[in-house]
């Protein structure tokens, strides 16, 4: 039996899935006005966390303008 080469991981290789991956997960989220509502801190009790730089909470309400953020799960 032939050893098969191991791939190394490298977490930077795959990409981080963004809002608009949650907003299709998770429909309650596309109903929420985010200037009212932070979308950090609902997405928190979902698990997952806002690792773009360029977040800025409570700047939009419909969340679509946020669908480019990426998020990262909670582990």
């Amino acid at each position: 039996m032939k050893k098969e080469k191991n791939a190394v991981f490298v977490p930077d290789d795959s990409p981080l899935p963004t809002v608009k991956y949650l907003s299709e997960k998770f429909d309650f989220l596309n109903g929420i006005d985010f200037t009212k509502t932070s979308l950090a801190d609902e997405i928190i009790k979902l698990n997952f966390e806002v690792v773009s730089r360029e977040y800025e909470d409570l700047k939009y309400a419909n969340i679509e303008d946020y669908f480019h953020i990426e998020v990262d799960m909670i582990v």
